[in-house]
């Protein structure tokens, strides 16, 4: 069970959908008032203790037209360790088989400077194979599979 002291950030609210009431408080200063060592659901029911629609632990539950607490902690989100996405478009390197198909994605890179250089280092990586640096249908750069023929040379009337 979480507690008080396992919470990070600085706030966390209370919100009740059935008497529509809405609390924020700090967390430094329920820390103070309750301790680290409380839990989540002792610190909402102390909080909520004045809420005429609270019923104790092992009540009945509420009949049909009947209200009751239905408030909830709305803990701070938790911090993302997944570094953010930049706006644009990525770059994808792609090495392809002898098919004509994309035999591998190594690689989505958004900046042009990284994708050009981690490029250059499949190239050498791959020698066997044609890479491709894409930016969603537009190719930036791309390497023919050595020992492929060209289309120039497949065709020498260029018919």
């Amino acid at each position: 069970m979480q507690t008080l002291g396992d919470i990070a950030g600085d706030r966390l609210a209370i919100d009740c959908a059935t008497c529509r009431r809405h609390g924020s408080y700090r967390l430094d200063g329920l820390m103070q008032r309750f301790g680290p060592e409380i839990s989540t659901l002792d610190l909402l029911r102390a909080l909520t203790a004045s809420c005429r629609h609270q019923r104790g632990p092992g009540a009945k539950v509420a009949r049909k037209y009947e209200s009751q607490c239905l408030a909830t902690l709305r803990l701070p989100k938790a911090v993302s360790l997944e570094p953010p996405v930049p706006p644009g478009t990525p770059f994808a390197i792609e090495v392809w088989d002898e098919r004509g198909r994309v035999e591998m994605r190594l690689a989505v890179i958004y900046p042009l400077d990284g994708a050009i250089a981690a490029f250059e280092a499949v190239q050498a990586a791959y020698p066997k194979n044609e890479v491709t640096l894409r930016q969603a249908c537009r190719v930036v750069r791309s390497r023919d599979r050595p020992g492929a023929l060209n289309h120039a040379d497949a065709d020498p009337g260029g018919r």
